[in-house]
Formats: structure tokens, C-alpha cells, sequence
């Protein structure tokens, strides 16, 4: 059963901030207890906002799934990465098309690391996204992808972003 984590950000007056994590219950495989470790989490939250003086930023739960503890390639490193950048193509934020979406056209990206710069056709610093495995990735992320602007679907409208590019970055080689 995966594991469940939570965290509760605080800020001090000097706008600086600090984290307390914490342990929750394991989540169910199905994940049909989120609405329980969420309840926790608020919970917890509530119980600490009396006790400190500063103001309550963030709080964040996490999940932890088991994966396949594979051993990375002697070749792999963490400063090795994919510069993702997509576009948010949502106009509107609600069905009626009454509230513009601040962040339409506007591109965002990431970063992933440990990248496989070996995918990358011979020439160029950007992978592929027309064929395998940049295709693949592409038609996975992109549905589940949101933009900063827009994260949640109102009603009848569905977030959409498209990935324009994945391209070859290096970070403190």
C-alpha cells in the first residue's frame, strides 16, 4: 500500500518559510481513502494554526508508490535533463465563455532529470515528438498536464495544454 505523507508550510514575518511533515495512513491501492488522508492532513493543519505564530503558506499531501526499484544505467545522472515546454490552449474557464483563462497561449515548462540524451536524433538537441518514445510520452502527459492558470475543469470545460517541445538541458555539469 502506498505510502501517504503530508506537510504544512509556514511562513515567518520575515517572509521566510518552514515545514513540518507528518505521517499519515497508508492510502488504499484503489485510492479511495484520499478523501480520509486529506480530512487527516486538514486536521492536523487546524491543530497546529493555534499554536504558532506565523501564517500557514501551503499544505501539501504526498503519496509515495512503490515502483520497480530497477538499477539506473551506469550512464544516467541527475544534471542530465528534459527541458519540457508546453502551452496552455484553454480560452475560457467556464463553458459559457464569460472568463477569459490569464494564462491561454502563454507556454510554461520543466524539468525532468536523469535524461536519456541517447533518444535524441543524431544532429539536433530535441527530441522527437512525431515518433517513439517522445510520441508516447507526448500522448501520456498531455491530458494530464495543467498549466498554472488553469489546474481545475469547471463546469463543461476541460483543462487542455499541448507539449511543444522536449529538449535537451544540462544543469550544473
Amino acid at each position: 500500500m502506498p505510502e501517504a505523507n503530508g506537510s504544512v508550510t509556514i511562513r515567518d514575518y520575515a517572509n521566510q518559510k518552514s515545514s513540518v511533515g507528518v505521517n499519515l495512513q497508508n492510502m488504499d491501492n484503489a485510492g479511495t481513502n484520499a478523501g480520509s488522508l486529506l480530512q487527516d492532513l486538514d486536521e492536523f493543519k487546524d491543530a497546529i494554526d493555534p499554536i504558532v505564530n506565523g501564517a500557514i503558506e501551503m499544505v501539501r499531501f504526498t503519496v509515495a508508490f512503490a515502483e520497480t526499484g530497477q538499477t539506473p544505467a551506469s550512464q544516467s545522472s541527475r544534471e542530465k535533463k528534459w527541458l519540457v515546454t508546453y502551452k496552455d490552449t484553454t480560452q475560457y474557464l467556464d463553458a459559457a465563455n464569460l472568463i477569459s483563462n490569464p494564462g491561454y497561449n502563454k507556454t510554461f515548462d520543466f524539468e525532468i532529470p536523469c535524461a536519456d540524451w541517447g533518444l535524441l536524433p543524431a544532429g539536433t538537441e530535441i527530441l522527437s515528438l512525431s515518433v517513439d518514445p517522445g510520441l508516447a510520452f507526448k500522448t501520456a502527459v498531455t491530458p494530464n498536464l495543467r498549466s498554472p492558470h488553469n489546474r481545475a475543469a469547471g463546469a463543461g470545460v476541460t483543462p487542455t495544454v499541448e507539449v511543444i517541445q522536449v529538449k535537451k538541458a544540462g544543469r550544473n555539469l
